[in-house]
């Protein structure tokens, strides 16, 4: 899984080097791809474990609410933590090292070269800094670490039930673990687009991605232990409230990402009559259609 991640990420950084002027239309497509996934993979995940008492719950709203809050608020606080350390002559050094830097060199072996120089010349202490500082990637490493710890619960579950609903909890670990599969892929390729569109150094987005790609399995194994250790075996209650709260934070990050890349359509249609800027909108249109279609279509397949 981490590996498929990993991979499905990449794309966006070869689509870029054969079509320069393709980042507008890679992050309008991200933007459909990640609302669409949230409401059509997520959210199901998140519900089909719950029981009828707890759909019919009060609680449910405010558990997925309290997910979008808390990426909110570490939105609002990674903004404080940089405007803080851009008071200081520190922040000079770590801006000059994320700033864009996307060489492309004659030779595959020129490439390498460069690119493990520039990786180790970079201060650890930056690349952790561009992560704390990114709601984005924040908000994903969140979910997929959740997904982890889902993924290990539910197995758990399994194990630990009866043998007349055996099968049924077979059915719904199979279904959780195909979903977490499925929404892990675009989730992967819209992080890379999105953080190329923030104009991070390659390297940066590399290390996103890579911590984006081992979240899962991180907290897969960390559960398992933590499990072994203090014997769970039940996890039913609180599986309901990660994949929600969960489902929550997912929700913040494709609602931030859709806002930020549609906001300026509408303005151009009004402040412009030139017909190429209109073009443009209908495009951007387009392709956000395209994006939300995807994970619609996979979820279809995945309830077959």
């Amino acid at each position: 899984m981490a590996t498929l991640s990993f991979i499905s990420g990449l794309p966006p950084f070869w689509i870029l080097n054969k079509l320069k002027s393709s980042l507008t239309y890679l992050i309008t497509l991200t933007s459909g791809l990640l609302l669409s996934t949230c409401i059509n993979i997520v959210l199901p995940e998140a519900l089909s474990q719950l029981s009828n008492e707890k759909l019919n719950s009060s609680s449910l709203g405010p558990q997925i609410l309290l997910g979008f809050i808390t990426l909110y608020s570490l939105d609002i606080f990674s903004s404080i933590f940089t405007n803080y350390f851009n008071d200081s002559n520190n922040i000079i050094e770590i801006e000059n090292q994320i700033e864009v830097e996307i060489e492309i060199s004659n030779t595959l072996q020129s490439n390498l070269e460069n690119d493990l120089n520039s990786f180790f010349s970079i201060p650890l202490k930056s690349y952790i800094f561009s992560v704390l500082s990114n709601s984005t990637t924040l908000g994903l490493l969140f979910h997929c670490l959740t997904d982890g710890i889902i993924l290990t619960t539910t197995i758990i579950s399994n194990n630990s039930s009866d043998d007349s609903n055996h099968s049924n909890h077979s059915n719904n670990s199979l279904l959780i673990i195909l979903a977490i599969f499925l929404h892990k892929l675009p989730a992967s390729f819209s992080l890379t687009s999105i953080l190329l569109n923030q104009k991070l150094k390659k390297n940066i987005i590399i290390f996103h991605l890579f911590l984006f790609s081992i979240s899962a399995p991180i907290g897969a194994w960390l559960t398992l232990v933590l499990s072994n250790l203090l014997g769970f075996k039940e996890t039913s209650n609180s599986n309901s409230f990660i994949l929600l709260f969960s489902t929550g934070a997912f929700l913040y990050v494709s609602f931030h990402t859709f806002i930020s890349c549609h906001k300026h359509d509408n303005d151009s249609l009004k402040l412009s009559n030139h017909s190429s800027d209109s073009s443009i909108v209908n495009w951007n249109y387009l392709i956000t259609m395209i994006g939300m279609l995807i994970p619609l279509i996979v979820s279809f397949t995945h309830d077959d």
